[in-house]
């Protein structure tokens, strides 16, 4: 009977699960092995290329003289007037690509020719121009139009690409200015509204404008330096430079009867109408230390500015530009609504503040080095962190 019951116990184990046996290996169809993608390779991002300065292995003549040491000394005391029916050729060892010319006396439109080819230059009427060819050459000539003598002060050769830092690539006068700026003087930009341009262009990313009184035309070099200062600061839209000559005065009076022949009022006018600013910005009332031409340029601003919007005032410039209503204006030092301006605070995109961008931007203008002028926050008749809005 022991053997009925092992046979009773071996029937029951499979119906409780207990010591359930092993299942028979099954066929199983096979399963793919996983694919292994293969990533594209990446694209990769290559940014603006930067040129190089080349090494002084070439030569600069003008009619078989070899002017190379004067445009190369970094001075701009230095220079050559290429006359009439004289030749400017430039030959080179090493191939190329883009010239940095600083002009003395502008050349107006000219051309540089190579191997057939030729490229117009000189129709924005730049002082200082980077110039790309279309291809890398080793030789150029210039080819000037009749009767000009353009005077150069530097020139260099430069590989393709972006022009380094320092080299100025200017952008023509903007279309519409967020903010018009009136200095008189190349100086007064940096000394007195070169902290406020330098936070309104790079921090706040502001589209500014500058129209200079002066052309200091018997100061040639001090042209030069307006333009070092101004790209230090950050601004990239050429400046506008009127005629007037730089004449010193101590009263406003005086300045009025030196420069009587000169319509200052109808010249900003035009300005602000070509420009429409949202904010135009002026020199001191008492002309910071006494200048009298710096309180001219801000005492004929505050009549252009209601005028500029008036169709019946200078209509040569309403035909061109309308007229223009401009939302705000403030005067440096002047005693009105502050303009919010953090000069002390560093740049995102660059360790120094405003304040010592414009103090560095200053060092531009060697010229005035000999004079005890500064960009301060210290002097309250020069500071330049004071600005207070003007209302009529």
């Amino acid at each position: 009977m022991k053997w009925i019951g092992a046979i009773l116990l071996a029937m029951a184990l499979p119906l409780s699960g207990c010591g359930k046996p092993a299942a028979p290996a099954m066929a199983t169809q096979a399963q793919p092995a996983t694919v292994q993608t293969i990533p594209e390779p990446k694209q990769l991002e290559i940014g603006p290329v930067t040129a190089w300065k080349l090494p002084q292995r070439y030569q600069v003549q003008c009619n078989q003289e070899d002017i190379t040491g004067i445009l190369s000394d970094d001075s701009y005391t230095t220079g050559k007037v290429i006359y009439p029916g004289n030749t400017l050729t430039i030959e080179s060892e090493q191939p190329f690509s883009s010239l940095y010319l600083q002009w003395d006396a502008l050349p107006g439109e000219y051309a540089i020719l190579w191997d057939g080819q030729r490229k117009v230059c000189g129709r924005e009427g730049f002082q200082h121009e980077f110039v790309r060819l279309e291809q890398a050459v080793t030789q150029v000539t210039f080819a000037f139009s009749e009767g000009v003598s353009p005077g150069i002060s530097e020139l260099s050769l430069y590989t393709a690409g972006d022009p380094p830092e320092g080299v100025q690539e200017w952008l023509p006068p903007c279309e519409q200015a967020d903010m018009l700026v009136f200095p008189t003087h190349a100086d007064d930009d940096v000394l007195y509204f070169g902290a406020l341009m330098c936070y309104y262009s790079r921090e706040l990313d502001w589209v500014i404008q500058t129209a200079f009184l002066t052309d200091h035309q018997w100061e040639p070099e001090r042209r030069h330096e307006r333009l070092d200062g101004l790209w230090e600061l950050g601004l990239r839209y050429y400046p506008v430079v009127w005629d007037a000559p730089d004449l010193y005065s101590e009263s406003l009076a005086k300045a009025r009867s030196q420069y009587g022949a000169y319509d200052i009022v109808a010249w900003q006018v035009e300005q602000i109408r070509r420009f429409r600013p949202q904010m135009v910005v002026g020199h001191d009332l008492e002309g910071e230390y006494g200048h009298g031409a710096h309180r001219l340029n801000a005492a004929s601003l505050i009549e252009a500015v209601p005028l500029a919007a008036q169709p019946e005032a200078y209509p040569d410039s309403e035909v061109s530009y309308g007229v223009w209503q401009t939302p705000e204006t403030y005067l440096h030092l002047y005693e009105g609504e502050a303009l919010p301006l953090d000069v002390n605070k560093p740049l995102t995109e660059d360790s120094r503040t405003p304040f010592e961008v414009a103090q560095d931007a200053y060092l531009h203008h060697h010229s005035q080095q000999k004079w005890r002028f500064s960009v301060t926050q210290e002097d309250p008749r020069e500071t330049c962190t004071k600005f207070g809005k003007y209302v009529w």
